[in-house]
């Protein structure tokens, strides 16, 4: 199996990903491709103590760190104090804000609401935190 947290030199390349992702790749691919819309760029890059991750960033601003999972995509989006409150009020399912809710302070200061990307029906709420992480301070 295809381990991106050990070897650098096996590179999250479009092949390696559909047999790490599995059924999953599709809804990864169809995320990737409606980033521009956003006018986001997802960057892959390997990570001493993380391994390959991959960084979706809009200008200078980090929107979510990703990384590939066996059998699907997992996302983290990290808000802050101020833009916190925000993910509360946005038209995402229940189970998500329930779960950012209970999530604890990393570093004293980043909140994190994590998502696993088995299908595209997920996508739909992704795309609302994109849009929410874009604009808050």
């Amino acid at each position: 199996m295809i381990d991106f947290k050990k070897d650098k030199n096996i590179e999250p390349t479009a092949e390696n990903l559909r047999i790490v992702l599995g059924n999953s790749f599709s809804a990864y691919k169809t995320l990737v491709e409606k980033l521009a819309d956003f006018e986001v760029v997802l960057e892959w890059r390997f990570y001493r103590d993380g391994g390959w991750l991959a960084k979706a960033v809009r200008k200078k601003k980090t929107i979510f760190w990703g990384e590939a999972k066996n059998g699907y995509f997992t996302i983290a989006f990290h808000f802050n104090e101020g833009n916190k409150q925000g993910v509360f009020v946005l038209a995402i399912a229940d189970e998500l804000k329930q779960a950012f809710s209970k999530a604890s302070l990393i570093g004293g200061k980043w909140t994190t609401l994590k998502i696993d990307i088995y299908s595209e029906s997920e996508l739909p709420d992704v795309y609302q935190l994109i849009e929410y992480k874009k604009k808050a301070k």
